[in-house]
């Protein structure tokens, strides 16, 4: 846990679903609520809901329930619509999400990007909660447009699967790098692998994953993607700036393989290392018991990794 850590406003934009993020938001919404103390709410701006189901939240539409926009656009405060599901979180569910993006979209475009970083981020951060985490939709619409301007620092989880560089390239080239261009202010915390389950010393997917994240100047520029002198889409970065030095500023130590480690798995010098974040049945049990993983299983061995991302929104990146 970081000493005095400062209040702070964190997203989880992928522009692809599957990646986990709702299991993310719900379980570092767990440990830096329930586990560190801290007061954090948790919104889910996802139509799908799965953050909103998996904590017993139904999200059928309901015209007659305040939603996002009677705060965002009306004159409901924000206790209209926050519950309590008792795991150490202030929690918003995913409700009338659609009309709410109507709604977004009926305004001026400046002005309805703003809505949420001025009526919620703004009002609340640093004075109520000391953590909003939201779980964004995996498309680009105004509900992510509001996440990303309102909370400018991102966990970016991945999986091992064909589309997982595909949805970070989308993520980076059509969401990131155009609001570090309109904005200049935003920044990836971290990205971050999840259920691993495969060998490293063999040609799995674990392994092309780990190994694009950890070598790959392609992969770096695209966690700088919008910074000047970065072609994300070519894959290139300015002259001068280190690939190890983004990665290492990027990727968590528990998931960071360098180069001259991956030559000493293949040459067997090294008994292959399991990065984290590892599959666990205990996620979808406690999806099903509509908990966050630290309430159902407080001693699966994976939390200690999720502390280490807990540990890096408190400092506000990895190598601060």
């Amino acid at each position: 846990m970081t000493a005095n850590p400062e209040p702070r406003a964190v997203c989880f934009p992928m522009l692809k679903g599957g990646f986990g993020k709702s299991t993310f938001v719900s379980t570092l919404g767990g440990i830096l609520g329930d586990v560190r103390d801290h007061d954090v709410l948790v919104v889910d701006l996802d139509p799908a809901g799965h953050l909103s189901t998996g904590l017993g939240y139904y999200t059928r539409e309901n015209d007659d329930a305040p939603d996002l926009a009677d705060v965002l656009l009306g004159d409901k405060s924000i206790d209209a619509i926050v519950k309590n599901p008792g795991h150490g979180f202030d929690f918003v569910p995913a409700l009338n999400l659609e009309s709410v993006t109507d709604a977004l979209s009926k305004d001026s475009v400046l002005a309805s990007d703003l809505k949420m970083k001025q009526e919620l981020v703004d009002e609340h951060l640093g004075d109520r909660y000391d953590y909003i985490l939201f779980d964004v939709p995996g498309s680009r619409n105004k509900l992510t447009n509001n996440a990303v301007v309102a909370a400018p620092n991102a966990i970016l989880p991945l999986m091992p699967v064909p589309e997982a560089l595909n949805g970070l390239r989308e993520t980076a080239t059509r969401l990131v790098g155009p609001i570090r261009s309109q904005l200049g202010n935003f920044e990836i915390l971290a990205t971050v692998p999840n259920d691993m389950s495969a060998r490293v010393d063999h040609q799995t997917k674990d392994r092309k994953l780990l190994e694009s994240m950890n070598t790959q100047e392609s992969f770096a520029a695209l966690l700088l993607a919008g910074r000047d002198g970065v072609d994300a889409r070519s894959g290139t970065l300015p002259e001068g700036t280190a690939v190890e030095t983004v990665l290492d500023n990027h990727i968590p130590p528990f998931a960071r393989i360098r180069s001259d480690e991956w030559d000493a798995i293949d040459a067997g010098e090294v008994t292959p290392p399991k990065p984290p974040i590892r599959h666990t049945g205990a996620i979808g049990d406690a999806y099903e018991a509509r908990e966050p993983l630290p309430s159902h299983d407080p001693e699966n061995s994976q939390l200690e990794h999720f502390g280490e991302i807990a540990d890096i929104i408190e400092r506000g990146g990895i190598n601060q």
